[in-house]
């Protein structure tokens, strides 16, 4: 009981994290309302016994993604970069964009909750563990994993070469 009123508060509060993100002017403090909605989920996360993917969340999300987000702001260094109004036009594409993704998104969790009530669905045994988790990881999906992390090495590395040419 408990559980579910803590899922509908971290919910809730990511949403209004989300929401913060979308109507900040700052990007510093849009991307410090993004680490709060990546919080939410990893706590939504602990919620389905998930511990493993709400870990992931907080280190490469919060951790890695946030870090670089804040290092490419600075980077550009967009207090000096003039600021282009937004067209209504755009404003109007980016509101039906975002109304038809929620619509999709409530269809979806409500046929999924249609086919768990009915039982046609269903999750098995340990899905979320960690143990798990690494065995199909460092079985099944040892191929993708490292092609993974080649791309992620060589965006590492376009990011200094870029960096560095701007130092210049």
């Amino acid at each position: 009981m408990i559980s579910t009123y803590l899922a509908y508060l971290f919910s809730g509060l990511a949403v209004l994290f989300a929401i913060s993100t979308i109507l900040q002017k700052n990007p510093v403090y849009s991307a410090a309302s993004l680490i709060g909605v990546m919080v939410m989920l990893a706590c939504n996360y602990v919620l389905l016994n998930a511990e493993f993917i709400a870990a992931i969340q907080i280190i490469v999300y919060v951790g890695a993604i946030m870090v670089l987000f804040v290092f490419v702001i600075m980077l550009l260094n967009l207090e000096r970069a003039k600021r282009e109004k937004l067209l209504i036009s755009r404003r109007a594409v980016g509101v039906l964009l975002g109304l038809a993704l929620s619509l999709k998104l409530a269809m979806v969790g409500y046929a999924s909750k249609i086919l768990i009530e009915s039982g046609r669905l269903k999750i098995p045994e340990g899905m979320g563990s960690t143990q798990v988790i690494g065995k199909y990881l460092f079985s099944n999906y040892l191929l993708p994993f490292e092609v993974a992390s080649l791309v992620l090495l060589v965006g590492l590395i376009g990011a200094i070469v870029l960096g560095k040419r701007e130092a210049s």
